[in-house]
């Protein structure tokens, strides 16, 4: 059980009131209040909005108890910067994630995981050198679905992977613009806004 101080509003656990008072013997729940002591209750703090956070504040009577109090702040100074280099990196790391799961070609979603993109790099700098579909190719490319996209021309291999591009251009000007929306952002709940 807490005890609050009324003079001092300093909040004490029992055993440190006890440890204070070396030559009292004080039972639990005992009435201190001519020490100048009240019991304090603990109310749960509220949730935060975001781009805030909650802090005890001084605790209030209350129909004849004293309960605990909280404020809510806003995110201001070195902890907004803190918040706004964090967002910065999600975002970063949202884009990285976006670029490493799908694009659409051909109305398909093409899987671009790092063995995948690995492989469709590969196939590009084969045609790029060459100018050619490489020997003993399939015709075409798997979708996610296990279906596959036809590519037999050149031309529709550059198609393609002109659509990986596009996706991945996308992202980085998706990324581009929640950037500049972080940076204009003046304060917690508007850098809380910023989301993929």
């Amino acid at each position: 059980m807490k005890y609050l101080h009324i003079a001092t509003y300093v909040v004490e656990e029992l055993a440190a009131i006890r440890v204070a008072y070396p030559n009292m013997s004080i039972p639990d729940g005992a009435d201190l209040s001519d020490m100048g002591f009240a019991p304090l209750r603990e109310v749960a703090p509220p949730e935060a909005p975001p781009g805030s956070r909650v802090t005890l504040a001084q605790p209030a009577l209350v129909e004849g108890e004293w309960l605990t109090q909280w404020a809510i702040v806003p995110i201001e100074g070195e902890e907004l910067e803190a918040m706004r280099t964090a967002k910065n990196a999600e975002i970063k790391a949202a884009r990285l994630a976006a670029n490493r799961s799908t694009f659409t070609h051909a109305g398909k979603q093409i899987a671009c995981d790092d063995l995948s993109r690995s492989d469709i790099d590969g196939t590009n700098g084969y045609i790029t050198l060459y100018n050619a579909l490489p020997p003993g190719w399939p015709g075409g490319w798997k979708a996610v679905d296990n279906t596959f996209v036809p590519i037999a021309t050149v031309a529709d291999w550059k198609a393609f992977y002109t659509s990986m591009f596009a996706a991945g251009n996308a992202n980085f000007a998706k990324a581009q613009a929640l950037k500049a929306q972080l940076a204009a952002a003046t304060d917690g709940a508007g850098v809380a806004g910023v989301a993929w």
